[in-house]
C-alpha cells in the first residue's frame, strides 16, 4: 500500500525527484481483467505497476489518437483490499479502479 494519496508518492517509491515524466506506455489486462498490469516511464527508469484482485473499474477516454505513451498528470494510490480507489489521470484517459493489492517494481 502507498502512504499517501498524491503523485509525488510514486517519486518517492522509484528513488526519483519530483516533477519527473511519467509516461504510461502499456495496460496488459489479464485474468478476465482481474489483473491490471501497468508499464512505464518515470524519467528515463522504466516501472511496472500490478493490480491484482481488481472488482470495479471505471474509465474514460478523452482523445481517440494513438500514442506511443500517455502522460501520468494526476494519481492517487487509493488503499487496497478495496477500501478505497486508485485513480489515474492522464492526456488520454481517466482510470479509477478498487484492487485488493498492488506491486510496483522498477528497473
Amino acid at each position: 500500500m502507498f502512504p499517501n494519496n498524491s503523485l509525488s508518492t510514486l517519486f518517492s517509491l522509484l528513488g526519483l525527484p519530483d516533477k519527473t515524466l511519467v509516461t504510461l506506455q502499456r495496460l496488459d489486462v489479464l485474468d478476465w481483467g482481474q489483473t491490471l498490469m501497468f508499464t512505464g516511464m518515470a524519467g528515463d527508469q522504466p516501472f511496472t505497476l500490478r493490480y491484482r484482485d481488481c472488482r470495479e473499474l471505471r474509465w474514460r477516454v478523452y482523445v481517440t489518437d494513438r500514442a506511443d505513451s500517455t502522460p501520468l498528470v494526476s494519481f492517487a494510490p487509493g488503499r487496497d483490499q478495496q477500501r478505497s480507489p486508485a485513480q489515474f489521470l492522464t492526456a488520454h484517459f481517466g482510470l479509477s479502479l478498487y484492487y485488493g493489492s498492488v506491486e510496483i517494481t522498477s528497473g
